[in-house]
């Protein structure tokens, strides 16, 4: 295996931990969010999920085992979550800091893809995945 196919992998595994930890770390902030923001939420984790499912089958089918224990960083979030609640209560305002947050998961996307063949499966998938997620983004600034 070349250089370069380890730094694509190093990419994309790097994007799958951010997945997972940030997937998680929503988790937490449904369930402690305002009612009136809980469904916008909802739909950014489960686009998490959908993204992970998709990015672990076509690495596989790639011949690319990925780790999808994620980090520390999961239980991070999730006491942040929690600290943020109790200073705090999750409405709208709480909006922006998810889209900024979401902001970081655009970049490790950048990185994936930028370091992955145009003509590989997984630069396809992802490149749709960020293009997906960007929307998102601004549907929740536009919440917010």
């Amino acid at each position: 295996m070349s250089d370069t196919n380890h730094v694509s992998i190093n990419c994309v595994q790097s994007l799958f931990d951010t997945l997972v930890d940030v997937s998680e770390g929503y988790e937490e902030l449904v369930q402690r969010a305002d009612a009136s923001i809980r469904g916008l939420i909802r739909d950014m984790a489960d686009q998490h999920e959908k993204d992970i499912a998709e990015i672990d089958k076509t690495a596989k089918r790639c011949g690319i085992e990925l780790d999808s224990s994620g980090t520390l960083m999961s239980d991070v979030q999730k006491v942040v979550v929690k600290f943020r609640d109790h200073v705090s209560k999750l409405g709208p305002n709480v909006l922006e800091a998810i889209a900024g947050g979401e902001e970081t998961v655009v970049k490790r996307y950048d990185s994936a893809i930028k370091d992955l063949p145009e003509d590989h499966e997984l630069h396809t998938v992802l490149t749709r995945q960020r293009q997906t997620l960007r929307s998102k983004i601004g549907d929740l600034f536009s919440a917010a």
